[in-house]
Order: structure tokens, then C-alpha cells, then sequence
């Protein structure tokens, strides 16, 4: 039996909790306070952090936190669940990428200011959580019209690398990237996942979440790959659940529309994680005004899977996210008994 104390909170063992850390007073007079719950076993063990919707057009993950919260048994649980399914309430609320108050993407912003923009404020309230857990998921994907489907590592050349990677493929999604980003290193700064790598903790990112229909429940997925890290880290009892075959893809294409337009996929949602050979059509934009075509995407690698794509007809800026894709034939392979 063993109490934890969460930024000051304390919880027994064999207790549900939740409670709320203050941030600050809007403009309105109302109360912003970040929501915290934590779920403590019947034993003493690791501290795993479950974090959502930094980006508030992303709530796939709130969802399968709650299931997880909502399933977990604290007679098989030895350790600690710390949750924040909604770390961006405002963005929440309006749906948006970046908080509208002050325009800033949250998770560029850890550890935050507490003094600062009102995003950084959240942040610096969040960030503190880090320093209580010993492991960190966090979701990111799915807003309306797309869906994304993989599990990324932010390697840092840090002596938890191999430890990420195998916390990574202990998650039980068939695909997983840990290499550069798609654009300047520094322009990726500033993510949770980031910060808690630099406490020397294992982190990764559950690119998981949908705005269409799919053809397989991703949901229940993406809460296995909770209860996989469960075991994992020693936290709970069972074998992991794990495909034949996992791919660690060195090379992952991002591809935006040159020209915005409506965007009409020719890849339909059924091909979320299946691969299409090189040169094959993925999709079309039209001038909305000429209705003439301007823009056709083509699949680019040898072997072309699809981690994120758009997959439903609707307008499209230029420059707007359409496709991460994956090269299948470069992967390192990892095969599960």
C-alpha cells in the first residue's frame, strides 16, 4: 500500500482522484484550471502520464483516455495513472489548432511561463506534472476529415533513446518513426514529449486519432497500446498484445497541396496503414471557381504507406496538411512471435 503525492495532491492507494491545478482568471471572470485525474493502484509501482488535446481540433485522445480510466483495475494496477485529457481547454472549445486567445500552437510551448502568453501559462501549469511521473504518452491527430494512425518516437540522441523505442514497440502499433521532422529541428521545439525526454524519462507520441469513419476501431487500439505500456513498465499483469510484424520506418514523407482548391482524395479511409506502390494517384484538387484540375498527388516511395492522410472532399489551403506517409521498404523490421 503506498500514498503518492501528485503536485501537492495527495492520493491513497486503492483511490480514484481527480482535482484541478489553477492557471489563471479569463477575461470573463471565470476560472481556467487544468483537470488532473489519477487513478493509484492497490500497489506500490511507475507512474505513467497520459496527456491529450494540446491541440484543441484533436480529441481522439480524451476519448481513449477515458476508457482507459474508466477500465483500469486497481486490484491488477502496481503503480500510478496521471491524466490530463484536456490540457488546452480553450482550443477545445473553439476547435482550433493553436489556443485563439493568443494564436499560439501549445505544443511548441512546454515548459511554458507562468508569466507569460496565456498558452505558455497552461504549459508552465502542465509541465510540473512531468517531474511526478516516470513515463509519458501523449496523443496528437484526428481532426475533422483526416486520420493518422502511428506511433512516433522524439528521439534525442539521449540516454533513453533504446528505452523509447522499446516503449514505442511495446505500444503494439504496426508502424513507428523516430527520425528527423519534416521541417527545421528548432521549429519543432517546444513539445511535452520533448520536455519530459529532457528529465531523462521515456516519452512517445500516439499520432492516433480520426475525424472520418474507418474501417477498424482505432479507439480500442490505441487503449490496448495504454494497456501494452501497462505491462511493459511493470505496472500491470498479462502479455503484451503485439502484431506478427512491426515496422521502424526511416524515411517519412509529408506532403502539402501546392495550391489550396477542393481536395478530392482518390485513396479512400480504408487505406490508413496499407500500402499503394509508387506513382499511385492519392488525390486531386480543383479551382472551386474554374473547376479545372490544378494539382494531382502521387504516392512517392517504392512502397508508399499511409500514417496520416485526408481523406474526405472538402476545401483545402494551400500548404494544408494532406499526407505523412511512410516508406515501407527502407523499414527496420521487428517480428513478434
Amino acid at each position: 500500500m503506498a500514498e503518492v503525492v501528485i503536485q501537492g495532491h495527495k492520493v491513497g492507494s486503492y483511490t480514484r482522484d481527480y482535482f484541478t491545478l489553477p492557471v489563471s482568471y479569463m477575461a470573463n471572470g471565470s476560472k481556467m484550471e487544468i483537470p488532473v485525474h489519477v487513478v493509484n493502484g492497490a500497489r506500490p509501482g511507475p507512474k505513467l502520464m497520459l496527456t491529450a488535446l494540446s491541440h484543441g481540433d484533436a480529441p481522439t485522445g480524451l476519448e481513449v483516455i477515458r476508457q482507459v480510466l474508466e477500465t483500469v483495475d486497481m486490484d491488477k494496477l502496481s503503480g500510478t495513472i496521471i491524466a490530463v485529457p484536456c490540457q488546452n481547454p480553450v482550443a477545445f472549445e473553439w476547435n482550433r489548432r493553436n489556443t485563439p486567445l493568443d494564436s499560439y500552437n501549445m505544443n511548441r510551448t512546454f515548459p511554458g511561463n507562468a508569466k507569460g502568453w496565456f498558452t505558455e501559462q497552461l504549459a508552465a501549469t502542465i509541465s510540473p506534472l512531468c517531474d511526478d511521473a516516470d513515463y509519458l504518452i501523449d496523443w496528437h491527430g484526428g481532426e475533422y476529415g483526416m486520420a493518422i494512425n502511428y506511433v512516433l518516437l522524439k528521439l534525442n540522441g539521449g540516454d533513453y533513446v533504446d528505452a523509447g523505442v522499446e516503449m514505442g514497440k511495446a505500444a503494439g502499433f504496426e508502424y513507428m518513426y523516430g527520425g528527423k521532422p519534416a521541417g527545421a529541428l528548432a521549429s519543432y521545439a517546444g513539445s511535452l514529449t520533448d520536455y519530459m525526454l529532457g528529465l531523462g524519462k521515456p516519452a512517445v507520441i500516439f499520432e492516433c486519432g480520426h475525424g472520418m469513419q474507418l474501417t477498424f476501431d482505432q479507439n480500442a487500439l490505441s487503449v490496448q497500446g495504454v494497456y501494452n505500456i501497462l505491462k511493459y513498465i511493470g505496472a500491470y499483469p498479462g502479455e503484451l498484445v503485439l502484431p506478427k510484424r512491426q515496422y521502424f520506418l526511416k524515411d517519412r514523407p509529408l506532403l502539402r497541396p501546392r495550391n489550396g482548391g477542393m481536395f478530392y482524395p482518390e485513396c479512400g479511409p480504408e487505406l490508413l496503414n496499407k500500402i499503394v506502390p509508387k506513382g499511385t494517384l492519392m488525390a486531386t484538387i480543383r479551382n472551386p471557381l474554374t473547376l479545372q484540375v490544378i494539382e494531382q498527388m502521387y504516392a512517392p516511395c517504392e512502397e508508399t504507406v499511409f500514417l496520416m492522410m485526408r481523406g474526405l472532399m472538402g476545401a483545402v489551403n494551400p500548404g494544408g496538411y494532406a499526407y505523412i506517409l511512410g516508406e515501407r521498404k527502407t523499414a527496420q523490421v521487428f517480428e513478434n512471435e
